[in-house]
Parts: C-alpha cells; structure tokens; sequence
C-alpha cells in the first residue's frame, strides 16, 4: 500500500496524528533527540503509526554545512563528523540515534547527502564502509544530491549498501533500486514555497506505484498531503 505523510510535523501533532499514519521526522537530523520527546510521541500517535527518521547531520553533513548552526554536539566533537565517517563520535551518535528509534518502534532511517557530498573514490568507499557496519540494525533510505551521482553509480551502491533510493521524482526522475518506493517531495527547482496542483498529485501517483511512500515536504505540505490522500481514497473506492 502507499502511505501518505510529511517530513516534519507542519501542525499540531494531535491534529496530524488524527490524519496521517506516518511522519518522517526531521528533529532527529538537526539535533538529537530526548527521551522525554520520543516517549511523548508514542502517547500521542494512534495504534500502528510509523515513525520515520531522518539520520543526524554529524554522519551525513560536514561541519562547513549551515545545517549546523542547530546542531547540539558539542564544538570538539564536530571535526569527526560528516561524510559518513566511523569513529567514536559518529559511533556515539547513531547508537543515541538507534536507541530513540528503538523507543518509537521505527526500522526505517532517511539518509540525505549534500551536493557536496561528491561520488568520489573516498566518499563511495566510506558509504558503503558505513551501512556495512550498520547492517542489520534498520531499513536505510538514502537520498543523494547534486548531478554527479548518475543513475548508474547510485544504484551499483544501493545495491552493494541494500539502500532505498529516494527521490523527488519532479527533481530527480524515478528511483534506480529498491523494494519500495519512497518519494521526498521538495516544491520546485527554485523554491520550498510551492503547492502541487490535482495534476501533478496524479502524476505522482501514478510515478509511484502500488507500494511504499509520498512525503511531502514543502511550504503546503499538510494540505498537499491530505488532498493525495483523498484522491488515493478516492480512486480505491473506484475500483
């Protein structure tokens, strides 16, 4: 089945939780997560919601990226991060990640690389290094920017990593592997601030297949999500 949600929560959670059953969660990737927020999470959300979470930024981004401007670690310990580096720190960080998931029942982890995060000898070698090492632990979602990694390079990684191969299907084009579709709707080329018309909602659909994910992260997220969903009801009672 295709599920329907948003990354982030773009109203108030007890109102989301009464629409949607899954969220990809984006506070994880930005700073870490408490336990207190977690356990407060699994109150809210109804009987068989999915939690989905975005990986930290101290394994994906490094400390150059402006991303950081919200990151908790502390100063010392930043050097070590990014790129997908194994070492202590980045070591601490995804176990504290783990543990979080473990608390609201998620298996799947959304990877998002930078632009500059290039398809270099060292970069695609640490890639692969990583969800080596992490095997077993989660179903890994990764979604590569910038033009340089071609279709072919991503999905000989995703292949060799077993990584879903995300995609803004407007942007990028169709996923190259992957058991399941999972799509990360970004707006446009030039901007978050933007709506999808009942046209491009259909595309989408029709883009995405009978399984997996659509999710929604743009400026009209909430109302752009319900209104998929509703078409997704809709064509079901069609049939």
């Amino acid at each position: 089945m295709l599920k329907v949600g948003c990354c982030g929560f773009p109203v108030a959670q007890e109102k989301y939780f009464a629409h949607f059953m899954t969220v990809e969660i984006q506070q994880s990737f930005y700073r870490t997560l408490t336990e207190k927020q977690v356990l407060n999470w699994t109150k809210k959300a109804p009987a068989g919601f999915e939690f989905i979470l975005k990986a930290p930024q101290y394994i994906t981004h490094l400390p150059h990226s402006p991303t950081y401007r919200r990151a908790d670690l502390p100063k010392e310990k930043r050097q070590f991060c990014g790129g997908f580096r194994l070492n202590e720190v980045t070591e601490e960080v995804m176990e504290t990640f783990f543990a979080r998931a473990k608390v609201l029942k998620a298996e799947k982890f959304v990877f998002q690389t930078p632009a500059s995060f290039k398809p270099s000898e060292e970069n695609i070698k640490a890639i692969l290094a990583f969800f080596a090492h992490y095997q077993g632990r989660g179903i890994f979602i990764w979604e590569p920017r910038g033009k340089e990694w071609t279709e072919e390079i991503v999905k000989e990684i995703c292949k060799k990593a077993n990584l879903i191969h995300a995609v803004d299907p407007f942007l990028h084009g169709l996923p190259v592997w992957g058991t399941f579709t999972y799509f990360r709707l970004h707006g446009n080329l030039r901007t978050y601030q933007y709506s999808y018309s009942d046209e491009e909602l259909t595309q989408i659909l029709k883009m995405a297949g009978k399984e997996g994910y659509i999710m929604f992260n743009n400026s009209d997220m909430y109302a752009n999500a319900l209104r998929l969903k509703e078409m997704i009801n809709q064509a079901t009672f069609l049939q």
